[in-house]
Formats: C-alpha cells, structure tokens, sequence
C-alpha cells in the first residue's frame, strides 16, 4: 500500500511542477523572479522532513544559493537557525530538494521565514540582495513560508 501511495504521488508530481510552472509564468513575464514553493513537510524519525521546489526565472544563471532560515514554533517562538544550500541553478530551471530540520515534528512547525539570502553566486549581475529581492515564496503544506 505504501509503494501504491508513493508511486500516485510520483505519478502527480509533474502536474503538481506544470501547476506551480504555468502560474509563476504568468507572474514573471514582466519581473523575473527565484519561485521558491515550500511543496512538502513530513514528519520522519529524525524530525520533519521539507521539500522545497525552486525555480529559476531570472536570465542569469544561479552558480551557488544559500538561504538563511528561522523555524518558528507552533506558539510563533523562534525554534531554530537553519542555512540551506540549492547548489547550481541554470535560468529556467526547476530544482527539488528535500531538508530534515532536527529535533522537531512537522506539527510543531508553523512557520519557516527566510531571513536572507547569505550567498547568491553567478554572473555579475548575480548578488544576494538581487537574489533576495527577486523572491518569490509560496507552501503547498501547512507550514507558511514567508520573507
């Protein structure tokens, strides 16, 4: 039953790409953007396990990503610290990624707030606060994930 679920799941991920691709395409005509979707959060033995899509709209390429992220607790206190790199990213194309973020279930997460962008490497044109000012973030889980 549970290779059944993984392989539905497997089966609906290109949708679930084509959905985010279609309306992110729509916003970044006219203002390129870094698309980052929270996709996934779940719970595993070590803590909770995300699944971050990102997207690369704008028309340099992204040699290295570094994002520096605070988990906020289910009451909105700080929990914990994070960096987390997304290594190359070409324009155009699309990434997922699994994290584990220790020591805490999934429920007892409520928000990840991505507090800067520590290293955004690539062509001169290429820099942190542009990575960070090109920034689009949505979830698809229950955890928010905000700027």
């Amino acid at each position: 039953m549970n290779k059944l679920v993984k392989l539905f799941s497997l089966a609906l991920a290109p949708l679930w790409i084509t959905q985010i691709t279609a309306v992110e395409a729509a916003n970044t005509t006219s203002n390129p953007v870094i698309a980052l979707q929270l996709n996934k959060a779940e719970t595993t033995q070590s803590g909770c396990r995300v699944s971050l899509l990102v997207r690369n709209h704008l028309q340099d390429e992204i040699k290295q990503l570094a994002l520096d992220l605070v988990v906020f607790d289910s009451t909105g206190g700080i929990s914990d610290f994070l960096s987390m790199k997304t290594g190359r990213l070409p324009s155009g194309k699309t990434r997922v990624q699994q994290y584990d973020l220790p020591s805490s279930s999934c429920a007892e997460i409520s928000s990840l707030l991505i507090n800067d962008v520590s290293q955004c490497e690539g062509t001169e044109n290429v820099s942190p606060a542009r990575c960070l000012d090109s920034l689009n973030v949505s979830s698809r889980a229950a955890i928010e994930l905000t700027l």
